[in-house]
């Protein structure tokens, strides 16, 4: 794999967490008391249409013309369906967002949300045969400590936490979808032969980002279909709150994200990308007391400095060659 542009993966990072955060923040005013409903499953299928369009228009513009487009998805239907798993996954995982953003503050969301860096890394070391240094691991203990340390006293409230059983369920769902979705899109974005087999094609990533939103679109409407929610989401009055201000916004800032995540995953990783979402507790924890007015006390703080200890750790240089230990299998060791 070439080398990526210098700086390209420190911005992609900047960009990433950023955007994110807004997202979190504007979602979360949208689902407050005076906020004119609307249905979340329209408002994603909106967003994973425009992503579509722009991941189209980028392959226009950057890879090919309409020829070569048309020529690359005939030789590569067979990748375009495999597309339908984590596009199925990031649609249970995009619906989540509204429905545990109206039970939990952005704050605690975020919070609860780093329960997943363990999973991530577990699951990414088996996806990769590859096995994260203790470097690594450490800083996933000390961000996944200081998310939890955040809430620790409503975590240890037995009544607070059977109160919100069905939430925490729904918030372990998206945590799944999340975990196995991002794998999964990197084991396809970073494959090797990712064209039509002898046809020498290859698939673009702003056209793999294009499968995934195609299929993105395809589940999102088959879910209105299954909820019989299709009729209402097509409704004027739905309409109306959809193109408010506040949703489009949301779905500017949300189309934008699934365009870095398919770059992040292509130069970056899972697991750091695990780690930007850490980083994100912090900006939504300051940001979240900045517009919101959610307390920060000091244990939010000492969460905080828990976090970016973890960050910077990660972050730190060394070699490349000795960034990962390779896992030692009965089949290499046969080689």
């Amino acid at each position: 794999m070439a080398a990526s542009p210098p700086g390209l993966r420190e911005g992609i990072f900047v960009v990433y967490v950023l955007l994110w955060v807004m997202s979190h923040l504007l979602i979360y005013a949208s689902k407050l008391a005076g906020a004119p409903p609307f249905n979340a499953t329209s408002v994603v299928l909106l967003t994973e249409a425009v992503k579509l369009l722009m991941a189209l228009g980028m392959y226009l513009r950057f890879d090919g013309g309409l020829h070569q487009l048309a020529r690359t998805i005939a030789a590569t239907v067979p990748l375009l369906l495999k597309y339908s798993v984590p596009a199925l996954l990031y649609c249970a995982y995009n619906n989540l967002v509204y429905v545990n953003l109206a039970a939990f503050d952005p704050g605690t969301y975020n919070v609860l949300m780093q329960l997943r860096l363990v999973l991530t890394g577990v699951i990414y070391q088996r996806a990769f045969a590859k096995r994260l240094n203790r470097n690594q691991w450490v800083a996933i203990v000390l961000i996944t400590l200081g998310c939890m340390l955040k809430e620790s006293g409503k975590m240890a409230d037995s009544a607070n936490f059977s109160a919100n059983r069905s939430a925490w369920l729904l918030l372990l769902a998206q945590m799944l979808a999340s975990v196995c979705a991002g794998v999964y899109n990197e084991i396809l974005l970073k494959a090797e032969n990712v064209g039509a087999e002898g046809a020498g094609i290859l698939v673009t990533t702003n056209l793999q980002n294009g499968y995934m939103y195609f299929n993105s679109v395809v589940w999102n409407v088959a879910v209105l279909i299954a909820q019989g929610r299709l009729g209402e989401a097509m409704s004027s009055d739905n309409l109306v709150a959809v193109l408010s201000p506040t949703i489009l916004a949301i779905v500017a800032i949300m189309s934008s994200v699934g365009l870095v995540t398919g770059f992040f995953l292509k130069h970056l990783d899972s697991v750091l990308k695990a780690v930007a979402s850490a980083l994100e507790v912090v900006l939504t924890m300051l940001a979240s007391y900045a517009f919101f007015g959610i307390p920060l006390d000091a244990r939010s703080l000492l969460a905080a400095s828990f976090v970016g200890g973890g960050v910077a750790l990660y972050a730190r240089p060394r070699p490349a060659a000795t960034q990962y230990e390779r896992v030692a299998t009965s089949a290499e060791t046969a080689k």
